[in-house]
């Protein structure tokens, strides 16, 4: 009987779990992103910045979670890993992107509640840069049509915080 009840409980857990889990319905392009895991060093200040961009941060079980439309963060250093030593620049993954209808909005609006965005690159006025505490490079483009999502980008448009 215990290994029953056991049983029962295991699969009721991973079930959760897999409804949790599930991606956004693919785009116009057929692309869809569920999560992103970032093996964070600074968990709050991580979760401070994604905040800040609009997602809405929340603690189901150990991980620490930011919601945006279409992709988790999961922000979460497990026992025994070690952190990152380095951000993102360099790598497979040079950088994340999000898309915006209007890049200078949304910079005026980040950089008053206390994030340091640096300027597009050659001067560019569609595109903005963060770097997050663990060296995450993450991109800001401008998107008015919003008319395609690449598999590393998610709009932050319409996303609003209940």
């Amino acid at each position: 009987m215990k290994i029953l009840i056991a049983t029962l409980w295991l699969a009721s857990q991973l079930a959760a779990g897999a409804a949790f889990a599930q991606a956004a319905p693919p785009n116009e392009a057929g692309i869809t992103m569920g999560h992103w895991h970032l093996n964070s060093r600074d968990i709050e200040a991580n979760k401070k910045i994604f905040v800040a961009l609009g997602g809405v941060a929340a603690k189901p079980g150990a991980f620490d979670i930011v919601k945006f439309p279409g992709v988790v963060v999961f922000l979460h250093l497990r026992p025994g890993v070690p952190p990152a030593t380095g951000g993102t620049v360099g790598t497979v993954i040079n950088h994340v992107g999000f898309l915006v209808p209007n890049v200078q909005e949304a910079v005026a609006k980040w950089k008053a509640a206390g994030l340091d965005m640096q300027p597009g690159s050659n001067g560019r006025t569609d595109q903005a840069w963060l770097t997050t505490a663990d060296g995450l490079k993450v991109e800001f483009l401008e998107d008015k049509p919003r008319r395609f999502r690449s598999a590393t980008t998610t709009s932050i448009s319409t996303w609003r915080k209940p």
